[in-house]
């Protein structure tokens, strides 16, 4: 989701694709139960996603990222899409530029590993996937106006990325149970443009921390990585189990 789901996520930022699919695999099956059958599932950040580049690379992070996906009770396999990113900059050394992410259809699997208590799922890996010749692009600028390029750091499909741990969370009054994904894993990046950006190949450590909710399915459609006409209700329930 996120189960990013990020994210992932919307946790497993899997270089900020902050999309996620929760899957079976080696692991242990994780289906997921909601209060309404159809649901939207919405995720968002906790914080400050981050990707830091190894080696003295720059250090990139966003203050907000969110995603959506549909869900029906019991489904083990759910695809996210990235809806928003905003507040996204680079630091290198004291230096601070303006960045950009752009996602190109690339989605995240997130594994949810094996149950270690009655509310986490410990262990969990993930993949990144992206259409034939596309790749998550993050784009560092030298001006606010994003005129003037510094660098393109990009990040191809990556597989079985370990990292991730899925988390129930109980609700309270007017606010009903949600999941809390927690992401950190290495993936492989390449940097076209200034030796500032770091080395040409190098590996960098993608973060982040998100919560995904469940919300009445009213209307829309999610196709080719697009959410057209979302439209959600009341918020209800969400949980992970095996």
């Amino acid at each position: 989701m996120t189960p990013n789901l990020k994210a992932l996520g919307l946790a497993l930022v899997a270089a900020f694709a902050m999309t996620a699919v929760m899957a079976s695999g080696a692991q242990a099956q994780i289906k997921l139960t909601t209060g309404a059958s159809p649901a939207w599932l919405t995720g968002e950040q906790i914080g400050s996603a981050t990707f830091t580049v190894e080696n003295g690379g720059p250090v990139v992070s966003c203050q907000s990222v969110k995603g959506a996906a549909t869900v029906k009770n019991g489904d083990t396999a759910i695809t996210v899409v990235p809806t928003a990113y905003s507040g996204c900059f680079a630091n290198i050394g004291t230096e601070k530029f303006k960045a950009t992410v752009t996602p190109n259809d690339c989605d995240g699997l997130v594994y949810g590993g094996t149950q270690v208590s009655s509310t986490t799922f410990s262990g969990g890996g993930g993949d990144l996937t992206c259409p034939a010749g596309k790749l998550v692009e993050v784009h560092i600028y030298k001006n606010e106006a994003e005129t003037e390029e510094l660098c393109t750091l990009t990040i191809a499909e990556q597989l079985n990325k370990k990292g991730g741990e899925v988390h129930n969370v109980a609700g309270s009054e007017g606010a009903p149970d949600h999941v809390m994904i927690t992401g950190g894993v290495t993936v492989n990046t390449n940097r076209d443009g200034s030796l500032l950006c770091g080395k040409a190949s190098n590996t960098a450590i993608a973060t982040g921390i998100g919560t995904v909710k469940a919300f009445e399915y009213i209307g829309g459609t999610v196709s080719n990585g697009t959410i057209s006409g979302l439209v959600e209700g009341k918020q209800v329930s969400l949980t992970a189990s095996e």
